[in-house]
């Protein structure tokens, strides 16, 4: 990568990780008759259209695309650039929405972006790499004609939902988690430092995917946009619900996490406070025995207790005594 491709006005410059990823467009004409794959951009009368972005690498490939729909290229400038964070741009003739779907896989959380075109019986989805949910909607096409019949819009709305209800599973994956730690703590038991943090900030991800959804949302239903179809509103207004109140159950565990740390810190500084209190006692029972010791190792002259036959026996018994009688004071002064 050129250093001159940072500053050149609207230049595409795909930021992603999969640079040897094989661009493969695939072109879909449905209606609520039937559904068919070509392998050209053209758009046919009496069809919608679903087109498949995959891998972001080829941007000659994928400009094609632009030269035929006369988008924005700071659009497209926003597609190459996959760091960028979840939005839906409301423009007059078209949608764009990026997102970043969660996931566990191999106990590890990971991320994957697309972003989505939406103009009148279009919709063009972009991915660096094939996402699991992209079989799960061409099927649904083949199989569901009341989703063929439906305007795009709703297309749009599926692939949003189909995201959104992924984040549902996995937020309840991490509740699973949380509630772990919560017996963990419970039971005054140590958290474990690096899953506890990775589940934060598993949360903390998944609270920025889904809440900077929600506004968007609702002002593009608030305009009444001419893309958005009155028959699925409703389908639109489930959307943001959901979101809504994934968002505030997110809110709730993350809550719920920093009790958990404060849970555990008492829990690490009550344990540090019992072994100090055990050191303490064991401590003070041996204080009055060193006396002992000492007081009767010392040299006199004349010491004629420590002459007498069974002097040994005596001073064991006095420290055993002692000793019980200690035991028996800080039991009954609850401090053992």
């Amino acid at each position: 990568m050129k250093i001159k491709d940072y500053f050149t006005p609207k230049s595409f410059v795909y930021s992603g990780e999969h640079q040897n990823k094989q661009t493969i467009i695939r072109h879909f004409h449905y209606n609520d008759k039937e559904i068919f794959e070509t392998d050209n951009f053209e758009i046919l009368p009496d069809y919608k259209s679903y087109i498949q972005v995959i891998g972001l690498n080829d941007i000659d490939k994928i400009k094609v695309l632009n030269d035929k729909l006369q988008i924005e290229e700071v659009i497209f400038e926003d597609i190459f650039s996959v760091t960028q964070r979840e939005k839906i741009e409301i423009r007059d003739k078209y949608l764009f929405a990026i997102v970043h779907a969660l996931f566990l896989k191999d106990k590890v959380f990971k991320k994957e972006y697309f972003s989505i075109l939406c103009l009148e019986n279009l919709i063009i989805s972009f991915h660096e790499d094939e996402p699991w949910f992209l079989e799960t909607t061409i099927n649904a096409l083949n199989n569901y004609q009341e989703l063929r019949k439906k305007t795009s819009d709703f297309l749009f709305y599926h692939l949003l939902d189909l995201i959104t209800d992924n984040h549902i599973d996995l937020f309840d994956q991490l509740s699973l988690k949380t509630s772990h730690f919560e017996e963990i703590t419970l039971n005054e038991q140590i958290l474990p430092q690096e899953e506890f943090y990775r589940i934060r900030k598993a949360f903390i991800r998944l609270k920025n995917n889904v809440s900077l959804l929600v506004e968007p949302l609702n002002t593009l239903l608030k305009n009444n946009h001419e893309l958005i179809n009155k028959e699925n509103l409703e389908y639109f207004l489930d959307l943001i619900d959901h979101l809504t109140r994934l968002d505030g159950h997110i809110n709730l565990a993350r809550e719920n996490l920093r009790n958990l740390v404060d849970v555990n810190i008492n829990n690490q500084s009550n344990r540090m406070n019992k072994i100090m209190t055990t050191l303490t006692l064991f401590s003070a029972i041996f204080i009055p025995l060193s006396f002992l010791t000492g007081f009767f190792g010392m040299n006199f002259v004349h010491f004629e207790i420590l002459e007498y036959r069974h002097a040994v026996i005596i001073f064991v018994g006095i420290c055993i005594l002692l000793i019980g009688f200690m035991i028996w004071l800080f039991k009954r002064k609850d401090w053992l």
